[in-house]
């Protein structure tokens, strides 16, 4: 084997967590993982950057630069020249944010084929030869780019339920006896029809307005079966289900406003049918389109994914609204990870690919959905919970099994998550310790005292007349400045002085419910450089919360543990000149893999690349400098026999 890789394969896990990879594997269900750390190094003090959430981490992890260096300093940005306030945030998808060169920008300028999958801020591509699939959001089909709080769009439709009941974003009709149908084997003795009208309310290219059929089989008054058509005839059939199945992949066409057709592809559950219909419940997965989501377009001609389907965040908003079970919830990501894996190893199988790198999200999604249900004081709940977070890691081990078919010896194999989870706490809202102070109000006084607008107030819009301070985003708070915010009341000249009133004050401030601090650490911007933080995206002060308030992950510090959960990222290396079976202490950051990468392989370091090689993790982390000394030594040898063959026969003077 070669102490050079020849290839490298980055596989990110969003927010997998390194000791509970250990746990399976010792108890037997991630065998991929198993095979990845018993033949290589698995980093246990590795960090995350601060604030610990998707965006910014992922961007350090694909370009090897400091927070304030690629500049994604939250999952949302600020608009420049607007008021600081969250009414004025938008969603970090899209590169033309980042200020630092991705590792496959510089590896396309030296020459290398690389492919990029569903990578945050990845797309618009700036690579010249390389291929970018999604990247401007959680998964293909999905846009977050420059949209507010957590606002998608899609490509066409994120999934829906036909039922016989009200849910959110669902489509709740009633059967009718069936006519007209033509061509359907065993209708039944009294076959139910209903018309569905497809929802489309986040579409990004407007479908013309559209039904498809669902028909109901059965004998007599038992209902066993429902047949999904795009009309009544049997060639218009979608898929023909019972109760708890789901279809294979489907592939149909939509029409467009514009009268052109669009190509689709989509999976689909009956996931109820009760015998007398009185119960009816049909998840019908994102519809999205078959080619498009591919950078440049020619890369995708010819490839087809026949197996798995794409899930709007997983099914999570679904899971979270109580619209499905968690088993129709897991086997979703089943879907999204396997569709996942066979379009990865299709464009590695028809390019001569030297890097791959690519985004997962399924395991994040499972701890927003069932992270407080693992430390639930009911044990079905808690058993459920576990046996939910268990298979989504067997989900993604087998993803990972997938992958690993287009890795060779000679391929580095690096493993990695953004971050960690632990279980919510009580909600710390940066106003309750400022307001006191007088440092920040949610409503300016004139509004307060005459007629209050219900929409700023459910937006917590900033008083901005009174002021001095702006809570922002995960973990800042913003000074309102004279002269550099629209409606600054902070003289520059006592700038400092407010920082340090805002750090006092969140620092000190007891929240009356639990008598605990919430805030473990505050800081002036100039000193949060310490934390990778600084530049105009930073806020004025910046916060970090004890693990026990707050959410799973965002506003803790990268070392937080609480209950089950620790906020430590996942790194797993494998591959050539790779220790075995090693458990690597020294510490580390995320934006370490890239000058690693980098010096195991050759690719030029990214110009805005600022981390460390992670020697620890070599079996020699010599062997460029052995084989320069032996490159050397032999030119000596070279130069030496070219000296000797110019001599001429007489000049010998080594003669007496």
């Amino acid at each position: 084997m070669s102490k050079q890789p020849q290839k490298v394969m980055v596989i990110g896990l969003d927010c997998a967590l390194p000791h509970m990879v250990r746990k399976y594997v010792d108890e037997g269900y991630l065998p991929t993982f198993k095979k990845l750390i018993e033949k290589g190094t698995l980093a246990t003090n590795c960090l995350a950057p601060y604030p610990t959430v998707t965006p910014p981490n992922w961007a350090a992890i694909g370009t090897g630069a400091f927070t304030g260096t690629h500049g994604i300093t939250d999952f949302h940005n600020p608009t420049p020249g607007m008021n600081p306030g969250n009414e004025n945030i938008t969603q970090n998808w899209d590169r033309e944010r980042v200020q630092a060169e991705f590792i496959w920008e510089t590896a396309d300028k030296a020459g290398k084929k690389c492919i990029v999958l569903t990578y945050p801020g990845s797309a618009p591509t700036q690579m010249t030869n390389g291929i970018i699939v999604g990247g401007d959001g959680f998964h293909v089909g999905e846009s977050r780019q420059g949209l507010p709080g957590l606002d998608s769009k899609f490509f066409l439709c994120e999934d829906f339920l036909i039922s016989t009941d009200f849910y959110p974003n669902g489509f709740r009709g009633e059967f009718s006896d069936a006519e007209d149908w033509e061509g359907i084997q065993e209708m039944g003795d009294d076959p139910q029809e209903m018309e569905v009208k497809l929802p489309f309310p986040k579409a990004i290219k407007r479908p013309a307005p559209a039904s498809w059929y669902v028909l109901a089989h059965g004998s007599g008054d038992d209902y066993n079966r429902v047949t999904l058509a795009t009309g009544k005839s049997a060639d218009q059939v979608l898929c023909s289900l019972t109760p708890g199945q789901w279809s294979e992949q489907i592939v149909t066409t939509i029409k467009m406003e514009d009268g052109s057709e669009q190509e689709v592809f989509t999976c689909c559950k009956l996931i109820e049918l009760s015998e007398d219909l009185g119960s009816f419940k049909l998840l019908v997965g994102a519809l999205i389109p078959t080619t498009g989501w591919v950078q440049p377009a020619e890369a995708g001609e010819g490839i087809k994914i026949t197996k798995g389907a794409i899930h709007s965040n997983g099914g999570m908003i679904m899971g979270m609204l109580g619209s499905i079970d968690l088993d129709t919830y897991v086997e979703m990501n089943h879907n999204l990870s396997t569709w996942n894996a066979e379009c990865a190893v299709a464009l590695m199988e028809s390019t001569d690919w030297d890097l791959f790198y690519m985004h997962s999200h399924p395991i994040d999604w499972m701890y927003h959905l069932v992270i407080l249900d693992m430390v639930s004081e009911d044990q079905a709940t808690r058993d459920k919970a576990w046996e939910v977070h268990r298979r989504i890691y067997e989900i993604e081990d087998r993803m990972l099994e997938r992958l690993l078919s287009q890795a060779d010896k000679d391929t580095l194999v690096v493993v990695v998550s953004d971050h960690g989870a632990t279980p919510d706490g009580p909600v710390f809202d940066p106003y309750t310790a400022l307001e006191p102070a007088g440092l920040a109000f949610k409503t300016d006084e004139k509004a307060m005292d005459n007629e209050v607008n219900p929409i700023a107030l459910s937006m917590n819009k900033p008083g901005y007349a009174r002021s001095k301070a702006i809570p922002q985003r995960e973990v800042y708070v913003c000074v309102n400045l004279k002269g550099r915010d629209p409606e600054g009341i902070v003289e520059p000249e006592d700038y400092e002085k407010v920082q340090r009133e805002i750090c006092d004050t969140l620092l000190t401030y007891v929240d009356p419910a639990t008598g605990k601090r919430p805030v473990a650490l505050a800081l002036a911007k100039k000193d949060a450089r310490i934390l990778g933080l600084y530049g105009d995206r930073v806020g004025d002060v910046v916060y970090a919360l004890y693990p026990e308030f707050g959410g799973q992950h965002g506003h803790m510090l990268p070392t937080a543990e609480y209950g089950p959960g620790k906020l430590y990222p996942l790194l797993i290396l494998n591959g050539p000149n790779i220790k075995k079976n090693n458990l690597m202490e020294r510490s580390c950051w995320l934006w370490d893999v890239v000058p690693t990468i980098c010096f195991l392989t050759g690719i030029p370091v990214p110009p805005t690349c600022e981390g460390s090689v992670l020697y620890q993790a070599m079996k020699d982390p010599n062997f460029k400098d052995k084989e320069l000394s032996k490159l050397t030594e032999g030119i000596k040898r070279m130069e030496a026999a070219m000296s000797r063959d110019s001599r001429e026969p007489w000049d010998h003077h080594d003669c007496a």
